[in-house]
């Protein structure tokens, strides 16, 4: 086996959809209203953690293949200049004892085996550039492509990409796929994006907040997961342990580095512990049509809190905007900062915690906090620009053999690469106690998917960071946004419902 070289109508319908639409985003002053009481209309699908209808097994069977040794080709993304998100999970060249690796490897060899194929991968860096060239110059130079959740709704938006909903012998409801995923990313009823137990990176762009549990205990703060366990871990209790432990350590009368703060992290922090209180850029009505839904007197309320403590420069270090001098301001500054005892928290996607596994100091899990505890569940927004996802571009040549292919490396990878990456690699090699496994667990199964942040009409999705750190900015913000957000979005509806059945 070898890497593969890198080869280069209904517009009444959506008309009367959009006004339905626009109706149901706002009341009788045409502004969306909703108080810290009041997040469960149109939030997220019923029962979105015990969806009803999953099967643990196959209801059919696949049928017999033998694809006479095709070499069936992943594009995949290269691992940026930080190290980070590169694929992982589709192509391993060989045994070498890494657990994740080793469970590729094995799960290729039964697909291979078993349908008389080869897997193999194009590693690039500019996937979004790559693929709409092939797939609009009508080349098929990939069989299924794996761009993050960003790219692959811009590639739907232009028409490029198949129905999963349409393919033979994708079982979506099977529980190797994300239910989460399925309700939550499609629009009219057709979907082009799939998560499942191979795309390990939306593991790893879904975010937590690990803690120093030395820093903790030198700071007599107790047992941080009763917080949780106690229904007690709000943004106040968050913001009030942050703000006990920064100091000064070297005495320099500056906070840098070389300090210790309450809370590392980074400007997605921004967005994503504002979003993990339940608001979302856009929600669907029970046509699964999208409508915006961001404008809210209880996001504001969340941004306003938030925004004190991530401005807080006397307690809170931005890898982004505090550590400039720094070549890789993550894996030298605030990774470094953790590991060294110098922060209590560090928010940040799961990704950045497979550095931790050499660090001396034990440290555990924790979910993003609710805003108060009249919210009843937790949320955790999965980073759409980070997070895998598959995708079959229209030029798929022979889209039976590439559902037949997807659907059991899926799920086969359920017992092997999912396996490999939580009960070996996070729960044995990086977590450090039994509750830190149970803080998981509760993260996972709380991960949401907005479409609206994934689409981003009109930049909605990171309107946020463009008013920190004034959250009283973000009503005028978000009306000067809303008409080009709904003119992108009417295109989007547009396509969409004009595919053809």
């Amino acid at each position: 086996m070898k890497n593969k070289l890198l080869k280069i109508s209904t517009m009444c319908v959506i008309l009367a959809l959009l006004i339905s639409v626009i109706v149901s985003c706002a009341n009788d002053d045409g502004n969306i209203s909703d108080t810290t009481e009041n997040i469960d209309a149109h939030r997220i699908p019923e029962n979105i953690n015990e969806p009803t209808g999953v099967t643990t097994v196959r209801e059919m069977p696949l049928p017999e293949s033998d694809f006479g040794g095709y070499d069936f080709t992943f594009l995949v993304r290269e691992f940026n200049a930080g190290g980070f998100w590169g694929a992982i999970d589709i192509y391993s060249e060989e045994m070498t004892g890494e657990p994740i690796n080793d469970a590729v490897f094995r799960r290729n060899r039964i697909i291979e085996d078993r349908h008389n194929i080869t897997i193999s991968e194009v590693r690039v860096y500019d996937i979004f550039g790559l693929t709409q060239r092939t797939i609009m110059s009508g080349m098929h130079e990939f069989d299924v492509i794996m761009p993050n959740l960003h790219y692959g709704s811009n590639f739907a938006a232009q028409g490029l990409l198949l129905d999963v909903r349409s393919l033979p012998y994708l079982q979506l409801e099977g529980v190797w796929w994300d239910q989460r995923a399925n309700d939550m990313l499609s629009i009219a009823n057709r979907q082009f994006s799939l998560i499942g137990d191979m795309t390990l990176k939306a593991n790893c762009a879904t975010w937590v907040i690990m803690f120093n549990q030395d820093v903790a205990a030198d700071h007599g703060l107790g047992n941080l997961y009763d917080y949780v366990r106690e229904d007690n871990w709000t943004f106040d209790t968050f913001f009030d342990l942050i703000r006990q432990v920064s100091a000064d350590l070297d005495g320099s009368g500056t906070l840098d580095e070389n300090d210790r703060f309450g809370l590392l992290t980074d400007n997605g922090a921004r967005t994503i512990l504002i979003y993990n209180t339940g608001e979302m850029v856009a929600r669907k009505d029970a046509n699964d049509m999208p409508f915006l839904s961001l404008n809210t007197e209880r996001l504001i309320y969340a941004a306003q809190k938030a925004f004190e403590i991530l401005g807080d420069r006397s307690n809170t270090m931005n890898a982004h905007t505090d550590l400039p001098h720094i070549e890789n301001p993550w894996t030298d500054g605030v990774n470094r900062m953790f590991q060294e005892n110098r922060g209590l928290f560090y928010m940040i996607s799961l990704t950045v915690m497979h550095g931790m596994r050499g660090m001396d100091s034990d440290f555990g899990v924790l979910p993003s906090p609710k805003l108060d505890r009249n919210q009843t569940e937790f949320f955790h927004t999965v980073q759409p620009g980070t997070t895998n996802s598959i995708i079959f571009p229209i030029t798929t040549q022979d889209i039976e053999m590439a559902s037949i292919i997807i659907e059991d490396m899926n799920f086969e990878s359920r017992d092997t690469v999912r396996h490999a990456y939580f009960d070996i690699t996070v729960t044995n090699k990086m977590i450090r106690d039994e509750e830190s496994a149970e803080m998981l667990d509760l993260i996972f199964n709380t991960r949401i998917y907005d479409i609206g942040l994934i689409f981003n009409w009109g930049g909605m999705g990171y309107l946020l960071e463009t008013v920190f750190p004034d959250a009283g900015r973000f009503v005028s913000r978000f009306e000067a946004s809303e008409p080009r957000a709904m003119r992108e979005m009417e295109r989007t509806l547009e396509m969409f419902l004009n595919l053809e059945q």
